[in-house]
């Protein structure tokens, strides 16, 4: 018996809706795939776009109310414009370490202040990757990399060997050529400190930047100033034990944070060879100096004819019977007036009568005028005089007091002169023709400045440029003296807000690993879910 044609058809029919069936799973799945692997690629292409472009201009939006995540105007324009050079800045530690010194330091607020307070130390790695991409606009260069010194002890050995010592753990190297900075892991802790202009409630400033943008400035300095920093006699400490906070504040928030390299040397064992050296500092000195110490200094400024040294004195008020020290500054038309502390009658900070307001003097000499919104405070100053001498030392004023001065006995605390204005700090010079003819001629000058208050350089004064302008003035005037040329910023402390509308560090991290790698993972996962449901429809 014969089939009937029509099952023939009906089978053919079949066989056709299947392969037709088959083919458009194929094709939807197809489209799928292709779409998946469209996002997928899309996503990659946007993050590495975004990546480099970070590197090139901020593409984040700093909602903080103190801007901790963004430098100030000073640092971007040197960065930008004035840095010429590539520099290599090498974190001895990971990233993530930053997390950690946060967490440790704010266990201690709470442990022994028992103060909650947020140390954002993490805020450091980004303002690090700002450096790198502000500098990188420029015609310099800056190169950030984060080490492991135990995975790969030899990572900074040229740094270290340039340097001249040890680069230990949790530092931050700032090196262009063999010109070496070392910010140590004292010196990062530092960057975060208790606000001391409001004791009202707890606060924090951050000095980081400054510290940063000036290491930066010093090892990009063609002319630094070397210094012979006194701080031993005969082996014997020059200061006080009440000036040991002073004398670290003059040679380490002072000076060497601004460029000036300083070298710890005895005054009576080691050599002022003026060939290394180009100043000599005195950091109150409490006993008075033998004969060949004076003379010693003497000859490094006379330099044999030469002159152009420097010398930097910092009168200690309690130091008494100093006959060769007077006589040294007498030479230099300068009398110290011996055992007495100036007291302002109006001009003095909170309840203490010897934390003197004081004001920049008229004249050159002083160097860049400082902004007059933050106080210049001298406590426990000397009055130092002017002698009217047959010499060839010319004395002008760099601080003085105002009107209402007048000077007490300390031992006593009587009153024995009259209201007026007291030179705080003066500074000498003399002067000498070198050369005859046009392509010789220079006049030379060698300068004594002389500071009458042991406690203007207290760290807190130095730090807190949000209240008092002690860093700024003094610098501009040995800047002055010294001829340094090179540009110096002084960037005010940003005071850390407790509220902040914007993430932390911490949550800026977590946002970043769900845009770059759970996002594109949901799509994916999406992708390939509707893929699976196509196929098996």
């Amino acid at each position: 018996m014969k089939k009937p044609e029509t099952d023939g058809s009906v089978r053919n029919e079949a066989s056709s809706e299947n392969v037709s069936g088959k083919l458009k799973k194929v094709k939807y799945g197809s489209m799928s795939l292709i779409t998946i692997a469209l996002v997928i690629a899309l996503v990659v292409i946007f993050n590495a776009m975004a990546s480099y472009m970070v590197k090139r201009s901020p593409l984040k939006i700093d909602l903080t109310a103190d801007k901790r995540y963004e430098l100030s105007d000073e640092s971007i324009d040197f960065l930008k414009n004035d840095l010429d050079k590539d520099i290599d800045i090498v974190v001895t530690c990971q990233r993530s370490e930053f997390d950690s010194i946060s967490d440790y330091v704010e266990s201690l607020y709470l442990r022994y202040a028992g103060v909650s307070i947020d140390c954002p130390f993490d805020m450091i790695p980004i303002l690090l990757d700002k450096y790198e991409m502000y500098a990188n606009q420029g015609k310099g260069k800056i190169s950030l990399r984060y080490v492991d010194l135990d995975k790969d002890p030899t990572a900074v050995k040229k740094y270290s060997d340039a340097y001249g010592e040890e680069i230990k753990a949790q530092s931050m190297v700032i090196a262009c050529g063999d010109r070496v900075r070392v910010i140590d892991r004292d010196g990062i802790g530092g960057m975060i400190s208790p606000d001391l202009s409001d004791q009202t409630k707890p606060k924090l400033v951050f000095a980081g930047e400054s510290r940063i943008t000036s290491e930066i400035m010093n090892v990009v300095d063609a002319n630094p100033i070397t210094v012979a920093f006194a701080s031993k006699v005969n082996g014997q400490p020059i200061y006080s034990t009440s000036c040991e906070d002073s004398v670290t504040g003059l040679r380490d928030q002072l000076l060497t944070k601004n460029g000036y390299f300083c070298t710890d040397v005895d005054l009576l064992n080691d050599e002022l060879d003026t060939e290394k050296f180009d100043m000599v500092v005195i950091p109150m000195p409490s006993v008075d100096f033998d004969k060949s110490v004076i003379e010693k200094l003497t000859n490094f400024l006379m330099n044999d004819g030469n002159y152009d040294k420097n010398l930097l004195f910092v009168n200690d008020y309690m130091a008494s019977n100093i006959p060769n020290i007077t006589e040294f500054l007498a030479d230099w038309s300068i009398e110290r007036n011996d055992g007495k502390v100036l007291v302002d009658g109006e001009k003095f900070m909170g309840s203490n009568p010897y934390m003197m307001q004081v004001v920049q003097a008229s004249g050159e000499e002083t160097g860049e005028k400082v902004n007059n919104s933050q106080f210049i405070v001298s406590p426990y100053s000397q009055e130092l005089k002017i002698l009217t001498k047959n010499n060839e030392a010319i004395v002008a004023p760099v601080l003085q007091t105002y009107d209402t001065s007048f000077s007490v006995d300390p031992s006593t605390q009587q009153t024995f002169d009259d209201k007026s204005v007291k030179n705080i700090c003066l500074v000498s010079k003399k002067e000498k023709q070198i050369g005859h003819e046009i392509d010789t001629y220079k006049i030379a000058s060698s300068k004594v400045m002389v500071l009458g208050s042991a406690y203007f350089t207290k760290p807190e004064l130095l730090l807190q440029s949000n209240l008092y302008n002690n860093s700024a003035v003094l610098l501009n005037a040995i800047n002055k003296m010294t001829g340094k040329e090179t540009n110096t910023v002084i960037i005010p402390e940003k005071s850390l807000q407790q509220s902040t509308i914007a993430p932390t560090a911490k949550q800026d991290k977590t946002i970043k690993v769900i845009v770059i790698f759970i996002i594109p993972a949901i799509v994916a996962a999406i992708g390939l879910g509707v893929l699976l449901w196509r196929k098996n429809r």
